[in-house]
């Protein structure tokens, strides 16, 4: 008996040791003060995503989950499973399967939303240089309007690289396709981005989008251009991408935008300048909304960082400025 106690006890301890659980996360503070043609309002929001990973060999689940308070007491919190998923390998097959969306750096990212959904299945292969995968949507995707089962929601790609340059091709669904190329040449950075889409699904009007960015460094200081342009607004659905200061794709009915961003590292601040213009953002898609952003942040000793970035932008009529500054920490 001694012994079979000894045994379980060890075999516990075996399966305890071998465990790889880990949590990450980060957490904001974000205070801002609006001036919209003299109407000034104040607002405050704290906002934490808490990621729980899990490994088992090649096996590892993830767990995302956003928890949000913008200062109005319970009623005003929000708790969600953002992402929700395992992936795992199968015969040097790659399998990534739960709820997950696209990240912003994917192909196409600065055009459409990636696009959370429920049930989501990714399978990647590595052919040679040829990275290969293929997938089901899951039961929703916001980009391409309502669900139409299996054979709308399948997707497949490739990529590869060629003397520097990553050239990615994807069939993103029944209706749409799209191609992307990035590398450098001369010391110059370079990203191009296309989409075409057939306009099959109730929310998207038929057309072509792309996305164009350039950007060099010389002498500590980094210049970035970048354009958007679609033929036709419902093309645009990417609202929150880390490139531009206002998004063409949150403002209904812009067909694109154009921007120039200035950074630099000033005595351990790091300075972003950024100046464009949103096509058809205002009058009703007849006039354009010009912007001048500027961001400073900097890493303090206590392990968190504090940004401070002011926003001024035309209205139709006058002009509204932001002032936000927030300290955010990851950990």
């Amino acid at each position: 008996m001694k012994k079979l106690i000894a045994a379980a006890v060890a075999s516990s301890m075996t399966a305890f040791a071998m465990a790889d659980i880990s949590i990450t996360g980060d957490a904001k503070y974000e205070y801002d003060l609006t001036d919209s043609n003299g109407t000034k309002t104040t607002t405050a929001n704290t906002e934490a995503h808490i990621n729980f990973t899990g490994k088992s060999g090649d096996t590892t689940y993830v767990a995302k989950f956003q928890l949000v308070d913008n200062g109005a007491g319970t009623s005003g919190g929000d708790f969600d499973l953002e992402d929700n998923y395992i992936t795992t390998s199968v015969a040097g097959i790659g399998i990534k399967a739960g709820d997950y969306a696209s990240s912003n750096a994917a192909l196409a990212g600065e055009i459409e939303d990636g696009g959370r959904s429920h049930g989501k299945v990714t399978m990647s292969y590595k052919l040679g240089d040829v990275n290969l995968y293929a997938g089901n949507g899951g039961s929703s995707s916001s980009n391409f309007g309502a669900d139409k089962g299996i054979n709308n929601n399948m997707f497949a790609g490739a990529s590869t690289t060629v003397n520097g340059q990553t050239i990615h091709v994807k069939k993103n669904s029944d209706e749409r396709d799209s191609f992307g190329i990035k590398g450098s040449v001369g010391g110059v950075n370079y990203r191009y981005e296309a989409i075409d889409d057939n306009g099959a699904a109730s929310t998207i009007t038929a057309g072509e989008a792309d996305y164009v960015e350039l950007s060099t460094t010389v002498s500590g200081l980094t210049v970035q251009y970048a354009r958007l342009d679609a033929d036709n607004a419902t093309l645009l659905t990417e609202a929150d991408s880390a490139v531009f200061a206002i998004e063409a794709g949150g403002i209904s009915g812009s067909t694109g935008q154009d921007q120039i961003a200035i950074s630099t590292t000033v005595d351990g601040n790091k300075v972003t300048l950024k100046n464009g213009s949103v096509e058809k953002a205002l009058s009703s898609n007849t006039k354009d909304q010009d912007y001048t952003q500027l961001s400073v942040s900097r890493a303090l000793s206590s392990g968190a960082t504090a940004v401070v970035t002011y926003t001024d932008k035309d209205l139709a009529t006058g002009d509204h400025q932001n002032l936000e500054i927030e300290l955010n920490v990851a950990f």
